[in-house]
């Protein structure tokens, strides 16, 4: 199989995922903290506390960043981005039902995908989700003051949050069946043959037609 390199996501979507992502991570690192749990020792890198919940809703900040910034931007791309996660076809029904197999080593034919797999439109839309519940009850905690409801939900939805993105790393860095994914959100491309192989159904429809 050629080695040849397909573009998979622009820059300016990857300067949007890791903007989002390491927001993300230092909301979920800091946020944590804010809670009292173990991560108390983390503190002093903080400047205490008090400090902590400063990083934590600047960081907060930057998250509103990642989202309105392409909006604002791209809105076209972010669209069709919502559009494409929301549209669960049986090609993604059958991933669901068959990439468990794959990732225990049991051979198991799956679908052919689009430019998104079932997995991560399902992600799609935990994190979008998520986001804009975590970023709601954040504003308003800082706004008017903790509340009853706002809590949980922020807390709720954080571990929601969390165990989506927790999947989507250990998925794009050490699981062998799908690592080469991070290749995209680091350079851009992945391999023609990850993409025949992830997204066959997306290679076909408009690569293969452009080459023709």
């Amino acid at each position: 199989m050629s080695k040849k390199m397909i573009e998979r996501f622009s820059p300016a979507v990857r300067v949007a995922h890791w903007m989002y992502a390491i927001s993300f991570i230092t909301l979920a690192i800091t946020g944590y903290m804010l809670f009292g749990t173990k991560l108390d020792w983390m503190a002093p890198m903080f400047g205490g506390i008090e400090g902590a919940m400063v990083v934590h809703r600047v960081a907060g900040v930057f998250l509103i960043a990642a989202i309105v910034l392409p909006l604002l931007m791209r809105p076209k791309d972010v669209f069709a981005w919502l559009g494409e996660s929301i549209k669960i076809t049986s090609a993604d029904i059958g991933f669901l039902k068959t990439f468990p197999h794959k990732l225990l080593g049991i051979k198991k034919e799956i679908p052919p995908q689009g430019f998104y797999n079932g997995g991560e439109k399902i992600n799609s839309l935990i994190q979008v989700v998520s986001g804009l519940v975590l970023i709601t009850t954040g504003l308003i905690m800082w706004l008017s003051g903790p509340g009853t409801i706002a809590p949980l939900l922020h807390a709720t939805f954080f571990v929601i949050a969390t165990c989506g993105a927790i999947g989507h790393i250990y998925l794009a860095l050490l699981n062998p069946v799908s690592n080469e994914s991070i290749n995209a959100m680091l350079h851009g491309k992945v391999s023609e043959k990850y993409m025949i192989e992830n997204h066959g159904q997306w290679y076909n429809d408009v690569y293969k037609a452009e080459k023709n």
